[in-house]
C-alpha cells in the first residue's frame, strides 16, 4: 500500500473513530496564566432577564482546566461539583425538552466520558448556562437508529406538542390515543446521529491543525476533551424529523404543478405560500383522514391512513381524473372486486346524508326563534356543523368516523328539541356500524341485503381473515 494510501486511510481513521477533533492541552493549574487572564470577568445574566446563579462567579471558578489555541479554557466537572457548588444538591429527575431522565446517573453507564459541560454551557458574552437536546442523538444513536414507532416513547413519553397540519389541522399528541406503537406512521423520516467530524471544527480551538490530526490519528479524543461542550466539535442538532406523512405535511405542488405561470415543483413553492389565497382548502378531508374532529378529544384516524396510505395512494394527478379518486384506485391495492367499494361507500353515505339533514332541519324549524346564544341554538348548530364538515370533508375517508358523526349530529338536533320543550321524533336508523373485516365496511348502503349464498366464499374469507 503506498504512502498516499496509507494517510488517507489514517485521516479516514481519524474522522470515524476520534468523534471529536478539540484537544486541549494539560489542565492548567488554579493561578495558571489561563486562570488569571480571566479571573477580572464573571457570568452575568442575559439580556432576556434570566436569573443565573453562576453571574456572581468570576470566569476562573469554573474555566480552570486545560486551554487549547484560542478560545476559552475547559470546565472540568470538579468545578461543578465542588463544595459549595453541586456536590450535594445535584438534581435528581429533570425534563429537557420532552424527555424525563434520571440526572444523576445520566451518564453513567456511556462509553464515553461526558463531564458536566459536555451538556451544559452558555454563549461567550455572559449568557446564563443552559441545556439543550441538540447532541443528545450523540450516545443514543443506537436507540434512534433501530427506533421502532413504539420506541420513540422511551424517551418522549408524555408527548404534549401540539403540531398543526400544513393545512393548518392542530394535532394535539397529548390526546392521540393510537400514538402508541405509531409515530413513525406521520414522523417516518428522523435523521440519525453524524459522529463523524469535520477537520475544519478544530480550527476554532487549534492553530496547526495538522499537527493535531497528526497526533490523534486512531485515538479517542474524548478523554482529552473533557469540560468542553459536544456541540463544539459535533454538529449539533442532530436528532430532528426530516420528513413527514403527506397526508399530514401536504406538498400542493405534488398534484397541482405549473399553476400560475410557475413550475411549484421546480421552485419549491411552500405550502403557505398558497395558503395565502387558498387557506384551508383540504382542511377538512385531512380532518377525515386523520380523524381529528375540533369538538373531539379522541382521535379516530382513517383504516387506511394507519395502514400507510396517503392522500397521493388514492388522488393520482397522473390518471387525467384532475386527482378525484376512481374505483380503480381500490382495484389497484386490493382486488377486482373492490371496483364497487368505492360506489357503495358513496351511496350510503348520500342517503344517510339526506336522513340525518332532513332531521337537523326540522330542529332548525323549532328552534327558530331562539337567540343564538341559546342552549337548544347552540345544539342545532353544532349538528349542522358537523354535518358541514362531513361534506366538505368527504366521508369516504374514513367511513366509521363518517357514521360516528351521522350519530352526533342526530343526538344534537334531538336534544334541541328537548330543549325547547318538544318531544323529539325517533331518529332514523343509521344502520350497523362499519366495522373493518366484516360485511358492513364494503356493504355500507342502507337497506342492503347481503345473501350469503351469492357471495364467493373463498374471496370473503380471505377479506375477513385480514381485516378487509
Amino acid at each position: 500500500m503506498g504512502r498516499n494510501s496509507l494517510l488517507t486511510l489514517a485521516l479516514a481513521t481519524l474522522v470515524v473513530v476520534a468523534s471529536c477533533a478539540r484537544e486541549t492541552t494539560p489542565r492548567a493549574e488554579t493561578g495558571s496564566a489561563a486562570s488569571a487572564a480571566s479571573a477580572a470577568s464573571s457570568v452575568t445574566a442575559g439580556s432576556t432577564g434570566t436569573t443565573d446563579p453562576h453571574a456572581s462567579l468570576a470566569c476562573a471558578q469554573c474555566h480552570e482546566g486545560g486551554l487549547a489555541d484560542h478560545r476559552e479554557p475547559a470546565v472540568p466537572s470538579r468545578a461543578c461539583t465542588a463544595s459549595g457548588c453541586h456536590n450535594d444538591n445535584v438534581v435528581g429527575t429533570v425534563r429537557l425538552a420532552t424527555v424525563t431522565f434520571n440526572h444523576r446517573s445520566h451518564v453513567s453507564d456511556s462509553t464515553v466520558a461526558i463531564g458536566c459541560a459536555g451538556c451544559h454551557a452558555h454563549r461567550a458574552g455572559g449568557q446564563p448556562l443552559t441545556a439543550g437536546a441538540e447532541t443528545c442523538g450523540l450516545c443514543h444513536a443506537k436507540e434512534l437508529s433501530q427506533a421502532r414507532g413504539d420506541d420513540c416513547r422511551l424517551c418522549h413519553s408524555d408527548p404534549n406538542w401540539v403540531g398543526m397540519t400544513s393545512q393548518g389541522v392542530p394535532i394535539p399528541h397529548q390526546d392521540l390515543p393510537w400514538i402508541e406503537g405509531g409515530c413513525l406512521r406521520c414522523h417516518y423520516e428522523v435523521t440519525h446521529p453524524v459522529h463523524e467530524v469535520s477537520l475544519t471544527r478544530c480550527a476554532a480551538c487549534h492553530q496547526n491543525v495538522e499537527a493535531v490530526t497528526r497526533q490523534g490519528i486512531g485515538e479517542d479524543l474524548h478523554p482529552s476533551h473533557t469540560g468542553i461542550t459536544c456541540a463544539s466539535c459535533h454538529e449539533a442538532d442532530n436528532h430532528r424529523i426530516e420528513a413527514m406523512s403527506s397526508a399530514v405535511d401536504l406538498r400542493c405542488a405534488n398534484c397541482h404543478a405549473g399553476v400560475h405561470g410557475t413550475d411549484t415543483a421546480r421552485d419549491s413553492v411552500s405550502p403557505s405560500t398558497c395558503n395565502t389565497c387558498h387557506g384551508g382548502v383540504h382542511r377538512d378531508p385531512q380532518r377525515m383522514l386523520l380523524g381529528l374532529l375540533p369538538d373531539s378529544v379522541a382521535a379516530t384516524p382513517s383504516n387506511h391512513f394507519m395502514n400507510g396510505l396517503t392522500c397521493r395512494s388514492c388522488h393520482r394527478p397522473d390518471t387525467g381524473t384532475g386527482n378525484v379518486t376512481t374505483s380503480q384506485a381500490c382495484v389497484d391495492c386490493h382486488r377486482p372486486e373492490y371496483a364497487t367499494v368505492l360506489k357503495w361507500w358513496q351511496q350510503g353515505l348520500a342517503e344517510r346524508m339526506r336522513l340525518v339533514d332532513r332531521y337537523v332541519a326540522g330542529a332548525e324549524r323549532v328552534t327558530a326563534g331562539s337567540a343564538p346564544t341559546d342552549s337548544a341554538a347552540e345544539a342545532v348548530a353544532r349538528a349542522r356543523a358537523t354535518l358541514a364538515l362531513l361534506s366538505a370533508g368527504g366521508g369516504e375517508h374514513n367511513i366509521p368516523l363518517a357514521q360516528r358523526m351521522f350519530g352526533d349530529a342526530l343526538r344534537q338536533a334531538a336534544d334541541a328539541y328537548r330543549l325547547v320543550g318538544r318531544t323529539a321524533p325517533p331518529t332514523p336508523s343509521m344502520g350497523r356500524a362499519p366495522r373493518p373485516g366484516l360485511c358492513t365496511y364494503c356493504h355500507y348502503r342502507l337497506g342492503e341485503l347481503v345473501i350469503s349464498g351469492q357471495m364467493n366464499d373463498a374471496f370473503h374469507r380471505s377479506v375477513v381473515g385480514r381485516g378487509g
